[in-house]
Formats: structure tokens, C-alpha cells, sequence
């Protein structure tokens, strides 16, 4: 059978996921495990969204509001996230902060989906606890896990494809808004835009399976990066991008990288890899 090939987009997660895969398969097994893993992105984009007040991660919120010091039973998504990301803001000293949602509430980057939420004087990461009893808080938070599911959700979709077991070749590309993840990404290059620049791109050679770019594409005045520190909205004149071995480490290293690239130390930490691309200075590794 002749290698074959099948590409397919749809909105999830925010932006517009592209997945590709090449096999020597026939048209129709391209598409279910093209199905396969779409829904395993919408899996992700149900449990975890911010903006559905019916997701897993709504429930959690509520809770957390709710003043209970109760733990609450969390999906294995969850967890999985959640471990990451707390793991990370410890690293960091809180600059990676997934409870920096009421800023972003306030800013109007998020809606206000809870309305009985407290958005002044919320705890931050180190309210959150992770056990084996699920997530517990010792304050009122309210998270948003925007930087780092996206990367979650083209891993799962990875990982649904290589579950399904055709013990044949099969080459993958998933590309969420910019998250990115190549099963053959050996000899490969992409095309990074410049941030104020949109019709020009830097071609950067693949480090890594995973790459996830960060910068204010289409902001001027707002930005939906926040200092979790000051509670600054930050707008800059560059992009930050992050290689790592799987799309939720490079999704969450590349806020880090953004909020801080004179301070590569917590992405080489987590074996990243970080490059700031600008129209001065070009591309510079951190």
C-alpha cells in the first residue's frame, strides 16, 4: 500500500487545531484515528476549560470557592495538569501561577463565569494542595489552566494515536495555535512568526519533539499574560519559544521564558530548551 495522508482542522481549545498524519493506511483508517485523536483534544477542552461552566474544572473552581478545606476528587486530566503546574510555580517561585485567573477576570481576558467569585484579595499556587484525595485549598482561588492544557491536549492526542496500535509507521503533526508536537521531527523546521511582523517568519530548525511559541500576536493594549507578582499586563515586542520532549512542559516553559527571559534556569531545569525572536536582534537562545 502506498503511503497515505490526511489532514484535518477544526476550532478546539480556543484557536484552530491542524492535525496531520501519514501511514500506509487507507482513507478510512486515516480518519478514525484522525477521530481518535480529536477526541481526545475535546476531552481536554470539556474537563478543563475555564469558560464552560459545566467542566470538570468549573466544578473545581466553585469548590474552591465554596471556603471548604475538604479536598475534591479531580480527573486523572486534572491531576496530571495540576501536578505539573504546581510543580512548576514551586520552581519558580510563583512566577508560573495558574490562580492568576481573577486578574485575568478582571482584566476581561476571562469571562465571569462564577459569579460569586472572589477577585480581590484571592490566595495564589500556595493555597493549592495535590494529594491523593484530589485538590484542596486553604484559601479562595481560581484557576485557569489556559497556559498549559493546550499542550496537554495535543500530547493526549498523541497519545491516543499510539495507543491504537496498527503496528505500522505512522507520522504525526498537531498543531494547536501554536503548540505544536512532530512524531518525526528530526531534520524538520518551522516557521515562527515575528511578533510585530505578522507576515514574516523565522525558520527555526526542530530541537525537540514539542515547540510552543508565547507573545502578543494580536494585543496592544490588553495582554493575556499577567505578572503574577505585580498583576501587570504585559506587552512586549517579542515571542518566546520553547522545545521540549512533550507539548504541556513547552506550553508551560514558554510563559516562564516570556515573563522572565533573563532567567532561563527553571526551563533548562525541566531540560527546555528557550529562544526569544525579534526584529532587532533576530532569534537569541536564553
Amino acid at each position: 500500500m502506498r503511503r497515505n495522508r490526511i489532514n484535518r482542522c477544526k476550532p478546539l481549545l480556543g484557536t484552530y487545531v491542524d492535525v496531520s498524519i501519514e501511514a500506509d493506511l487507507d482513507d478510512e483508517q486515516l480518519l478514525d484515528l484522525s477521530i481518535d485523536a480529536f477526541e481526545a483534544i475535546t476531552r481536554v477542552h470539556d474537563t478543563l476549560g475555564f469558560h464552560n461552566p459545566d467542566s470538570e474544572l468549573s466544578d473545581v473552581n466553585r469548590w474552591a470557592q465554596s471556603g471548604s478545606a475538604e479536598p475534591i476528587a479531580i480527573s486523572e486530566d486534572l491531576r496530571r495538569v495540576m501536578e505539573l503546574a504546581l510543580n512548576l510555580s514551586a520552581a519558580s517561585d510563583g512566577l508560573f501561577d495558574v490562580t492568576v485567573a481573577p486578574r485575568l477576570v478582571q482584566q476581561g481576558s476571562l469571562p465571569h463565569v462564577h459569579r460569586d467569585a472572589i477577585l480581590s484579595g484571592a490566595g495564589n499556587w500556595q493555597d493549592v494542595t495535590l494529594s491523593d484525595e484530589g485538590l484542596s485549598f486553604r484559601a479562595p482561588v481560581l484557576i485557569d489552566l489556559g497556559g498549559i492544557a493546550k499542550g496537554y491536549a495535543v500530547d493526549q492526542a498523541i497519545a491516543r494515536i499510539a495507543a491504537n496500535k496498527m503496528h505500522v509507521d505512522i507520522n504525526v503533526n498537531v498543531n494547536a495555535g501554536g503548540d505544536l508536537y512532530l512524531s518525526n521531527w528530526q531534520e524538520e523546521c518551522v516557521g515562527v512568526r515575528y511578533p510585530d511582523e505578522l507576515n514574516r517568519h523565522y525558520d527555526m530548525p526542530m530541537l525537540a519533539p514539542a515547540l510552543a511559541t508565547s507573545a502578543c500576536y494580536f494585543s496592544e493594549q490588553d495582554s493575556v499574560m499577567i505578572h503574577p507578582g505585580s498583576g501587570e499586563a504585559l506587552v512586549r515586542g517579542y515571542s518566546v519559544s520553547v522545545f521540549a520532549e512533550h507539548c504541556m512542559l513547552a506550553d508551560a516553559l514558554t510563559k516562564l521564558a516570556f515573563l522572565n527571559p533573563g532567567d532561563s534556569s527553571v526551563v533548562r531545569q525541566f531540560n527546555g530548551r528557550a529562544f526569544l525572536l525579534d526584529s532587532q536582534n533576530g532569534l537569541l537562545e536564553l
